[in-house]
């Protein structure tokens, strides 16, 4: 019987071992998850801030228990601490101390991304957070609630950024918006779509700080001001949106990387070492529109990665393409 071990269950790594296990009954599967929980539906975040959301159960589809169920072998709360490539061997621990082996014959390699977060003068003081996890989703809301935090900063002005600033403004807060450029979601649209966005975000109350650098923060246990190049913004709290990076410290010395640090990888989602794959956040991807090598985080494209991920589709001279799609129809779009 084939053992293959899938590192990471979030979105890449639930979907490949659904397939995995859908598709291939005759293989022995195990999971390593160094979370408590999974599945967490990261881009919902904002709707939940915002009360958009009725319960924080709605924010999960699956639980450790579905996989079981269908016959995997799952240790949540266990980091894998070191690969052996050589040998096929993966070395984990639990976060109460129990250790595991677990040897493969194919191994998935789905560990997501991590928030950037710059260190900067100040950044340990309480009440700067990022958004990611789902424990840091709950850590912001019970802090909404805090009739204290009034006035909230949001660093980075992409998807995220955006997001979040309309959540916080629904929640009553003053928000502030800082970015280094001059307006906001600059690298996905023309200046005329980012000049209407600009005006829509002031005339909703948001305090605009555009082609400003965050140099430090200030404030006696917790944050009381951001400090940028040009000005300091008094403010309760501070969310970092400024973007995620591929989470690849555990096998970047043994894999060849892409120049943002992601797992390179082929149509079929393969590494450069045998027997090796990779989705998800954590590996680069095929894109259509550029007949190249790209890097683009998102759960779509991670839940098809990891359809064409080992083992072999049905159809294996099918590769994983991302293309670009066009609406001209404004009511479809």
């Amino acid at each position: 019987m084939e053992k293959i071990v899938v590192i990471g269950s979030n979105h890449a790594g639930i979907a490949t071992i659904n397939t995995i296990l859908d598709n291939h009954k005759d293989c022995e599967l195990t999971v390593f998850e160094r979370n408590s929980n999974i599945s967490f539906l990261g881009c919902g975040m904002a709707l939940w801030i915002a009360d958009r959301v009725k319960s924080k159960e709605s924010m999960f589809y699956t639980c450790k228990e579905d996989l079981e169920k269908k016959g995997a072998k799952f240790y949540g709360s266990t980091e894998v601490s070191n690969i052996d490539f050589d040998k096929k061997v993966v070395y984990a621990e639990s976060t109460t101390g129990e250790k595991y082996e677990a040897s493969y014959d194919k191994l998935v390699l789905a560990t997501g991304s991590t928030p950037i977060i710059p260190k900067l003068e100040g950044s340990d003081l309480e009440n700067i957070q990022r958004v990611k996890l789902f424990q840091d989703a709950e850590d912001v809301i019970k802090k909404l609630d805090n009739d204290d935090i009034k006035d909230v900063t949001v660093i980075g002005a992409g998807y995220i950024g955006i997001e979040l600033i309309e959540a916080f403004k629904l929640k009553g807060k003053n928000v502030t918006l800082i970015d280094i450029a001059d307006t906001c979601l600059p690298t996905y649209y023309d200046k005329k779509f980012t000049d209407m966005m600009k005006e829509n975000l002031k005339e909703n109350g948001i305090n605009l700080k555009f082609n400003q650098q965050v140099s430090k923060f200030e404030g006696s246990g917790k944050v009381e001001y951001v400090v940028t190049d040009k000005e300091k913004i008094a403010t309760d709290m501070v969310v970092w949106a400024v973007g995620f990076r591929p989470n690849t410290e555990l096998a970047k010395d043994q894999l060849a990387t892409f120049k943002n640090g992601a797992y390179l990888v082929n149509e079929r989602q393969e590494t450069s070492i045998k027997d090796v794959y990779a989705v998800g956040d954590c590996a680069t991807l095929k894109f259509n529109a550029i007949k190249d090598t790209s890097y683009i985080a998102l759960a779509t494209n991670a839940v098809t990665e990891a359809n064409f991920s080992y083992p072999p589709s049905k159809y294996p001279h099918v590769s994983f393409l991302i293309s670009p799609c066009v609406i001209k129809d404004p009511t479809s779009a």
